[in-house]
């Protein structure tokens, strides 16, 4: 018998649902996540505990802090309490793999922290009591996201103009290189490299906000991989907002002066998409093809794992399909729908290979590879057979995970970059009595190799760090040694 899950069958989500444990896609999205998670309102899950981040010193309000989201219901009276934990303690209770927990007394627990459930007076308070109560479990896909950022469909620029269009794009993205966040990639035809962002640059401010205080709020004690993450999520909420509005931006730039720069948010290039009852994410995917030492290299970016891309995932490959080796970028690639693994896995493989196993309290489920035998226009082919390579890095998690490490265990690609997230649980939302999201593990993950991918995630073949002066030249180390392996590998032609 299924059970249901807003509407969906929980089984069938167990099967096709492992999505990215925070949803920061959507810019907007990260923002209102790391507001909440900052505030000691929504799970970290492995990486911190809510009590842990409160001790921190405050984010001003002004600059994107707990007090700044005028829309934020923490302060609204608790409507449901008891209600709400009752039902949150029992979904986990039901659905949870593990029976002993991951060694919580889960009936204790709920003895323990159900008081103060019924005492909170604000629905922030009783946030705080539910956070803590699936943080216990240490683990990653646990969280409590708010009811105004599940149902958020709009958001604001900071230190500028306010546009009127859709969702835009700010046109470039950073990465954390020991306590300084760096621009890592900048869109080319998008007005922020028209305004002379570059790879290498030190993002400083966003309007009048400094962006090292959000850094430094972030535990030093956490790993690398994970302050990666929140580092990212706390910075890339702050360069949200629409089409057409204007965010003032202070950089570092390649002579480390300061250099102040006006970028106006461009279109978004992907498609805004939406699963069930989560925030929508923006979709996007892009390929072309390369030379390196007579050799014609593929290379597919794609930033989510949503079915709106799987035919473009189709399209690529039939485009690239004479290509001597195939590059797949996935970084912060935060995951999305698990069972699309098994189908762009098969584009690579020629049998039905087993990319892992997911383990549920009623059953296995098997990641069975689906060899593609047709392309895009029903003609026969053959599953791509040429040098595959992956670059990852600590945003690639989740179901990206699931389908780099079943590829790196089977041998049929070699893996380049830094260890990923290790944030691999297949997931559900489920919608609380009082309006907020339980976003929850329903199963375990076992890779190819026998062990689970959450907690270790991926290890590289080849560990390629972020290099600063690298990004600084216009280079790209881990893509770029991607590219070499895989020309070396594919075998010279006889014939040009």
């Amino acid at each position: 018998m299924f059970l249901k899950t807003d509407g969906y069958p929980t089984a069938l989500l167990g099967i096709i649902m492992n999505l990215m444990p925070f949803f920061p896609a959507k810019r907007r999205i990260a923002a209102g996540l790391v507001t909440a998670l900052l505030a000691g309102c929504a799970s970290a899950t492995p990486p911190a505990t809510a009590a842990a981040v409160r001790s921190l010193a405050p984010v001003p309000a002004a600059c994107g802090g707990a007090a700044a989201a005028s829309t934020s219901l923490a302060s609204a009276p608790a409507t449901d309490a008891l209600v709400t934990f009752d039902t949150a303690w029992a979904i986990i209770r039901r659905t949870h793999w593990d029976t002993t927990y991951n060694g919580v007394n889960w009936l204790a627990l709920r003895d323990e922290l159900r008081p103060r459930a019924a005492a909170a007076q604000t629905r922030g308070e009783l946030r705080v009591v539910l956070s803590e109560m699936v943080g216990r479990l240490k683990q990653s896909h646990f969280s409590i996201i708010p009811q105004e950022v599940s149902d958020a469909t709009s958001g604001a620029a900071a230190g500028g103009e306010r546009g009127t269009g859709a969702s835009g794009t700010v046109g470039f993205d950073v990465r954390l290189l020991d306590s300084i966040m760096v621009v890592v990639a900048v869109d080319t035809g998008g007005s922020a490299w028209q305004a002379g962002v570059r790879t290498g640059w030190v993002l400083e401010a966003v309007g009048d906000c400094p962006v090292a205080p959000r850094v430094a709020r972030i535990p030093s004690s956490l790993e690398p991989r994970r302050r990666a993450l929140m580092a990212w999520q706390a910075t890339s909420g702050t360069l949200d907002g629409r089409e057409g509005d204007t965010l003032a931006l202070q950089f570092r730039d390649d002579r480390d002066e300061l250099r102040d720069v006006s970028v106006r948010l461009d279109a978004v290039r992907g498609t805004i998409t939406k699963f069930g009852n989560l925030p929508p994410v923006e979709a996007a995917l892009s390929w072309h093809r390369v030379q390196r030492d007579g050799r014609s290299v593929g290379i597919i970016r794609f930033n989510i794992w949503m079915p709106v891309l799987a035919a473009q995932f189709d399209a690529a490959i039939d485009s690239l399909r004479g290509s001597d080796a195939i590059v797949l970028d996935v970084r912060g690639n935060l995951g999305g729908i698990g069972g699309m693994s098994m189908g762009i896995a098969g584009h690579f493989l020629d049998s039905a290979k087993a990319l892992g196993e997911m383990q549920q309290r009623g059953g296995t489920m098997r990641f069975l590879a689906n060899p593609r035998r047709a392309d895009t226009r029903n003609r026969p082919v053959q599953p791509f057979a040429g040098p595959l390579a992956l670059v990852v890095d600590p945003l690639s998690a989740s179901t990206t995970e699931i389908f780099a490490a079943g590829l790196q265990a089977l041998g049929r690609a070699t893996v380049f970059g830094t260890q990923t997230a290790g944030q691999a649980l297949p997931s559900v939302p489920e919608r609380l009595p009082n309006g907020d999201i339980l976003y929850h593990a329903i199963a375990n993950f076992i890779g190819a190799t026998g062990a689970p991918v959450e907690g270790a995630g991926v290890t590289p073949d080849r560990v390629i760090p972020l290099d600063r002066r690298a990004l600084l030249g216009g280079r790209d180390p881990a893509l770029d040694a991607a590219i070499v392996w895989a020309a070396q590998q594919a075998p010279r032609r006889l014939h040009p």
